[in-house]
């Protein structure tokens, strides 16, 4: 039966928005800056999987040589029981011939025999259990290649991550190391969030605005309608009703100014957060499938790839202290 095997570094994908995790991202952080960091002694072996996967080959190993020694014993006892059973063969036959004659050396011979039998009993019995011995070791050897299998599958996979954030940093000056990419990511996403909540603000402000200023006029309207007698009353109203709309009308320039101001802020916002996701999408060699106006779909792609770099810093940073750990416990 084949053994399951355990995901040593399982994948955690965060739940909800992005923008949500950014008090989390903040927190770890400010934990890193506090941390001490250690360096390990490089004279002291450590864990790595390359020395996890050395020690499986060297059982490995190990194994095939008690299996050979073990195959070379069942060989040897099998040709001693051959070797016993062409003697008690030969016996069997000058017994049947002297039977007569020499009943006594029968009687003998048969003891002789029954004791044989009660050996190659003990001899069946300690081959069943070295065969048994041999078909753990089996197993064994199997659940070694497997777990050296799943090792060099998570070598492989790290190994693309630590290549990627390097070939990074060489590709961009504007980066010194990974976490300034994180770093822009998360000045973009503040920005964006800043400037639809203002949108949003003026928008609401410019609405209270026309509704108010379509309520006076048609107010004043239906007020000038019911009150023909008194002209000289509905003109000096008219005026001031006039001078009202003509001061909302100036709010609402204001306003229109305000919000072309930051459509325009908005703009820019998007062509950063486009040429990111060109700049991602090169650097890992995928096709640019998104129209430059869907930067929803941008910035899950720049968020997926942010994360995965927060996920490698963490493996490292986690990995880092485990070392210092060691290294301590041996120091």
């Amino acid at each position: 039966m084949k053994k399951t095997t355990k995901d040593l570094a399982p994948i955690a994908i965060p739940h909800g928005p992005p923008v949500e995790s950014t008090t989390e991202y903040y927190k770890s952080l400010m934990e890193s800056a506090r941390m001490v960091k250690k360096y390990p002694v490089w004279d002291v072996a450590r864990p790595t999987p390359q020395v996890l996967m050395e020690q499986a080959r060297r059982d490995l190993m190990q194994a095939d040589e008690k299996l050979a020694l073990k195959r070379e014993e069942e060989k040897k006892n099998r040709e001693v029981m051959d070797a016993k059973w062409e003697d008690l063969r030969t016996k069997e036959i000058l017994l049947k011939e002297s039977f007569i004659s020499f009943n006594k050396f029968i009687r003998e011979n048969q003891e002789k025999r029954d004791r044989a039998e009660r050996k190659m009993e003990a001899d069946s019995e300690v081959l069943e259990r070295k065969t048994r011995e041999t078909e753990a070791m089996r197993c064994r050897v199997a659940e070694m290649e497997e777990v050296k299998q799943l090792m060099e599958k998570q070598v492989k996979d790290y190994t693309i991550y630590e290549d990627y954030l390097m070939a990074v940093v060489h590709s961009y000056p504007e980066f010194k190391q990974p976490l300034d990419v994180l770093n822009r990511y998360e000045a973009l996403a503040a920005a964006k969030s800043t400037l639809a909540e203002r949108q949003e603000k003026d928008l609401e402000m410019l609405e209270e605005a026309r509704q108010e200023i379509a309520s006076l006029t048609e107010e004043k309207k239906l007020f000038i309608m019911g009150l023909n007698n008194t002209l000289a009353n509905l003109r000096w109203q008219y005026d001031k009703i006039r001078n009202r709309v003509i001061k909302w009308e100036l709010a609402l320039n204001r306003l229109k100014e305000t919000a072309a101001r930051r459509h325009v802020e908005l703009c820019h916002v998007r062509s950063a957060i486009w040429a990111l996701y060109v700049k991602i999408c090169k650097q890992k060699g995928l096709a640019i499938d998104i129209k430059t106006s869907d930067f929803e779909q941008q910035l899950v792609v720049i968020m997926r790839a942010l994360l995965e770099l927060r996920r490698i810093y963490r493996i490292a940073q986690r990995r880092s202290k485990e070392k210092d750990v060691e290294s301590m416990q041996t120091a």
